[in-house]
């Protein structure tokens, strides 16, 4: 196993870069140096002393999720240490792999995770020698990654692995590619090359029939890590225009999403859930139904063929899923309160990562080809489909939603005399004049990993859509889409803070549900 030198660690986990494109989450103030330094110590360490798993089952060392996020949301370096150190306490060691991985063996080994820490130390060296951009292209989007080629034998399926396990690996190398550290990028490579090929058949070797794989030279380290310089030697997805016309345009995901919800085929009867303990529904799912999903992803993304991948269009299709993931994480979640403990909110842990997964779409779209960025959203909106199917297709009553709930949550006053607010002051009785203000002072000091990274993804999906008013999205097959607003977002955001606690103002921490909606 080798230990990169002190520079050699610079290189991979430098002071955070800026978002690479202006759809890439803005920062909250807070940050400073003195944050900036904490963070990249803490990722420095975490890459040399811990393992990428830190169990026998698979699970994900998520220390630098936590870290991350909370940065960007305005965290200061004690709190990055705090967070960090929630973490430590129960990692594993970093642990020497069978052999080295290099070229020859790279496809023998895959979906091993002892061959974590080899197949790290190949993608540092990677990414070293070539723009980050070739090296997702070659090992993540090509044809030869995920069919076979010249020089491999084999169909090795790296993007299922890039979805695997609820998308960790995307999310990883996501991280990494919104705040510039190749040293996380390396790791979510590494990730990908040791899960096992889940969901084959939502990502069939048709998608890659046009595809091609990557030529282009590398540039400089500085230039692979800034991309708002256009130092690409290709357009990627973020600046693509299209010189053609538009083409025909293709089914919302809306009505997509209403299709699955209406076709009994699609139901948990029909595939069989829930299945047994110790058995994946979502295996069960892309078995039964994977095909027919990977078909609606694909008519979905039609117009995003050729020159249909313009910069416009990428835009359009991922505000598309963001909205999707986030109805099916909230009113999902309203309308299945009565699954959790608490009867007010089923905060699905499934669910969950659709949206914050979906965050990391446009810091995609600032490194990848046109090509491969169009694959990326197709597959991903059907890996997003099979999870909505695994965990129950639960109904989405979205006027309901909006009747119930409210675009101003505010903390509970726990039982304490509220201190009145001062004479002449506006709107006194307004809890909480920015709702988000109170929601992401609390999520920043919640020890839960997943609670910050989840109420970043709304809020900045807020930011972005958050005067879409109602009636926008009249038109497709969603039942109450029309009454759907920039609005979603806080009052899920409320639902969740209220289910997994308001830990600083005195509440209990809560739990993300588990109970699945059958």
């Amino acid at each position: 196993m080798f230990t990169p030198k002190p520079e050699e660690l610079d290189t991979l986990f430098p002071l955070p870069s800026s978002p690479p494109s202006s759809q890439a989450p803005a920062r909250l103030p807070g940050i400073t140096h003195a944050s900036s330094v904490a963070l990249a110590n803490a990722l420095k360490d975490n890459h040399v002393k811990w393992h990428g798993f830190f169990n026998d089952l698979g699970f994900h060392n998520h220390a630098s999720h936590h870290l991350v996020a909370i940065y960007a949301l305005g965290a200061g370096g004690p709190l990055i240490e705090a967070a960090y150190q929630t973490h430590v306490a129960y990692m594993r060691p970093a642990f020497e792999a069978p052999e080295p991985i290099n070229e020859k063996n790279f496809w023998v080994n895959l979906g091993k995770r002892e061959f974590y820490n080899s197949y790290l130390d190949f993608f540092r060296a990677q990414l070293h020698d070539k723009d980050i951009t070739d090296v997702l292209e070659e090992y993540v989007f090509s044809s030869r990654a995920n069919v076979g080629g010249s020089g491999i034998e084999g169909e090795f399926h790296m993007l299922p692995r890039f979805y695997a396990a609820l998308a960790h690996p995307m999310i990883h190398i996501g991280c990494g590619l919104e705040f510039g550290f190749l040293g996380l990028v390396a790791e979510g490579l590494a990730q990908a090359a040791t899960h096992k090929d889940q969901g084959k058949a939502l990502v069939p070797n048709a998608f890659f029939q046009h595809s091609k794989d990557s030529s282009t030279g590398s540039v400089s380290r500085l230039s692979a890590l800034i991309p708002s310089l256009s130092l690409r030697k290709r357009p990627t997805a973020s600046g693509h225009t299209a010189s053609h016309g538009e083409k025909a345009s293709a089914p919302h995901a809306f009505t997509i999403l209403a299709r699955v919800l209406a076709n009994s085929n699609f139901s948990a009867t029909d595939i069989g859930l829930p299945t047994p303990e110790g058995s994946s529904p979502f295996d069960l799912v892309t078995e039964k139904v994977g095909s027919a999903l990977a078909e609606l992803a694909a008519e979905w993304a039609a117009d995003l063929d050729g020159e249909g991948a313009s910069s416009a269009a990428i835009q359009k299709k991922t505000e598309e899923l963001t909205w999707v993931n986030a109805i099916i994480y909230g009113v999902a979640g309203w309308a299945g309160r009565d699954r959790s403990p608490t009867k007010q909110y089923n905060a699905d842990f499934f669910y969950m990562h659709l949206v914050t997964s979906s965050l990391f779409l446009p810091s995609f779209a600032a490194y990848l080809s046109p090509s491969s960025m169009a694959l990326l959203l197709r597959t991903y909106f059907a890996m997003s489909l099979a999870w909505y199917i695994a965990r129950g297709r639960p109904a989405l009553p979205t006027r309901e939603f909006y009747e119930a709930t409210t675009p101003k949550p505010s903390p509970p006053s726990l039982g304490r005399e509220d201190i009145p607010a001062a004479k002449d002051t506006l709107t006194p009785d307004d809890a909480a004049a920015n709702p988000w203000l109170p929601i992401i002072q609390t999520t920043l000091t919640h020890p839960g990993e997943h609670v910050c990274k989840l109420q970043r993804a709304l809020m900045h999906n807020a930011t972005v859509y958050g005067t879409r008013d109602a009636g926008y999205f009249t038109g497709t097959e969603l039942e109450g889409a029309e009454v759907l607003d920039g609005t979603l977002f806080i009052r899920v955001a409320g639902l969740t803070a209220d289910r997994l606690g308001w830990m600083k103002e005195g509440q209990e921490q809560g739990a993300w549900d588990r109970a699945g909606f059958w």
